[in-house]
């Protein structure tokens, strides 16, 4: 049988690389190094089952995987990239071990530089933007649906340019209509353009100071009945986490204290790069003042936003 070690970003990317190896076997164990050991891994993986069947063993490994950490003891690294050494020198040949990773892996680790030598790596780069439009076009076409690229653009942004939430809506696509060629007015309906897409998208442009798509996002306010002191706050948590990692604290560290996903902290790490830590305080301090005068009746809901808007993308 052959090994494996699968890195992506993506779960579902992941799960579908999995799922090509290992079929419709029955026989998978899974295993996660934040919980058990490597030497629980290859214990299991040598252990030859009374009725001679194929396994699979699925091994969750971001930590093994990554750069080591400067408080990370060497020789546990070592002891890890020796255990798995001596196993491929005499494999269970009726045994698949399959290491994945949620982050990209070190490739100077010697346990990547085994997998390299000694079985197969599979390595999915993030989808950016448009290669994931284009992928929706593709995913639909499989379906049997035509999408334009600008209908696809559409359900890529309402999936916040992620690949798990765009296949999540696109089973409602293959549920709801029957294949045919759809444009954006069919998807109106479908599409989740609710309270937390509107708003993540009204941030994201306010960040990226892009006035046009600020202006957009937020004209669904009112209809969604957003509350612009909702808004407010939320803008005010990106900036701070923002300046938190501007200021140098780890980025496991400020992900563990907001309960972030990966792909979202990626979107800080890139975000992060557009401010100076002056630029950062101001907003913070403007966002204060904005909510101070909202919430004392000195500014009206009807006209806050647009004056937030004008301000920050100024």
């Amino acid at each position: 049988m052959e090994n494996y070690l699968i890195a992506c970003d993506s779960y579902k990317l992941v799960k579908e690389q999995v799922d090509k190896i290992t079929g419709d076997s029955l026989n998978v164990i899974k295993y996660d190094l934040r919980i058990n050991t490597l030497n629980e891994v290859i214990n299991e993986a040598n252990y030859f089952s009374l009725l001679n069947e194929q396994k699979y063993i699925i091994v969750h490994a971001d930590n093994l995987l990554k750069a080591s950490k400067k408080e990370e003891k060497k020789e546990d690294a070592s002891d890890d990239a020796k255990l798995l050494e001596n196993y491929f020198k005499n494999p269970n040949d009726k045994c698949s071990l399959i290491f994945i990773s949620y982050e990209m892996p070190d490739k100077r680790k010697k346990i990547y530089k085994l997998f390299m030598d000694k079985g197969h790596v599979i390595i999915n780069e993030p989808l950016n933007k448009k290669d994931l439009t284009y992928k929706c076009i593709d995913l639909l076409k499989d379906k049997g649906f035509a999408v334009d690229y600008e209908t696809a653009n559409y359900i890529v942004e309402n999936s916040y340019v992620n690949y798990d939430i765009l296949t999540n809506e696109l089973e409602k696509i293959y549920s709801l209509l029957t294949p045919q060629k759809i444009v954006i007015d069919d998807l109106k309906d479908i599409i989740s353009i609710s309270i937390t897409n509107t708003s993540f998208e009204f941030i994201n442009a306010i960040i990226n100071r892009d006035l046009k798509r600020a202006v957009e996002s937020s004209k669904n306010f009112e209809r969604l009945k957003i509350e612009p002191a909702m808004i407010i706050v939320m803008l005010a948590k990106e900036f701070q986490i923002m300046n938190l990692l501007l200021n140098g604290m780890n980025k496991k560290e400020v992900q563990y204290m907001f309960h972030k996903e990966d792909w979202q902290m990626k979107n800080y790490l890139v975000n992060v790069e557009k401010y100076t830590k002056n630029e950062i305080k101001k907003a913070i301090i403007k966002l204060a003042d904005y909510d101070y005068k909202y919430k004392s009746g000195l500014l009206d809901k009807s006209v806050i936003i647009e004056l937030l808007t004008l301000d920050f993308c100024s």
